[in-house]
């Protein structure tokens, strides 16, 4: 009685537990689904952040060649070089001396050795293309600025001798309209007043110019 006790007993604990294993193989199958989803969804993500870094890499290629390429049309009329710290070009390499712009458009890096390696403009990474636009941008707007400035005084003193040289009378002879004999003794009159008169205006406008080149 007993023995069959125990085999009645296991045989309810047995159906007891079978809902807890269904339960348990119900929860993982969930589990390995919401893993596979989560891994499905960061691979999207991953090939969305990776087209994009693409995307970017290229359009920095792209405005680094166009900016380069528009400071260089800026600084080749100017024909001035420019000093740039080593720092700009390499924030590791203490080897590096001394950096140069040149109007060109070349960047030629010296080093403690005395050897030069030149590299244009356009090859060097964004990152230190912004630093060297940072440096030498201000110099150029100090020497436009002093290029405007110079010749500014240029054009004005053009003007003031352009104005003076407007009151000159044009050195022409004036043709006489009278005829025959009698007129020829008034008309070498006249010729020698006009004569007079343009010497006299020429030594004015020459002191007129004078004055305004003195203004200068």
């Amino acid at each position: 009685m007993a023995e069959t006790k125990t085999e009645a007993s296991i045989a309810v604990e047995t159906q007891q537990s079978q809902p807890a294993q269904t339960q348990t193989l119900h929860k993982n199958s969930a589990q390995g689904g919401r893993t596979d989803l989560d891994i499905n969804m960061a691979i999207k993500s991953l090939q969305e952040e990776t087209q994009q870094i693409f995307e970017l890499i290229e359009m920095e290629r792209t405005y680094g060649a166009e900016v380069s390429n528009q400071l260089k049309q800026i600084i080749m009329p100017l024909n001035l070089s420019y000093h740039i710290k080593p720092e700009s070009i390499s924030k590791t390499d203490s080897s590096i001396s001394d950096v140069v712009l040149t109007p060109q458009g070349m960047v030629c890096v010296f080093n403690n050795a005395g050897s030069m390696i030149s590299r244009p403009l356009e090859s060097f990474q964004s990152d230190v293309l912004i630093r060297i636009l940072l440096e030498v941008i201000p110099e150029i707007k100090v020497m436009l600025n002093e290029k405007r400035q110079k010749m500014s005084g240029r054009v004005m003193t053009l003007e003031r001798v352009a104005k003076e040289l407007r009151k000159v009378p044009a050195l022409v002879p004036t043709k006489s309209v009278s005829s025959g004999k009698g007129s020829s003794s008034a008309s070498d009159q006249v010729s020698i007043e006009n004569v007079r008169d343009k010497s006299s205006s020429s030594s004015a406008s020459q002191d007129a110019m004078k004055s305004a080149l003195d203004k200068q």
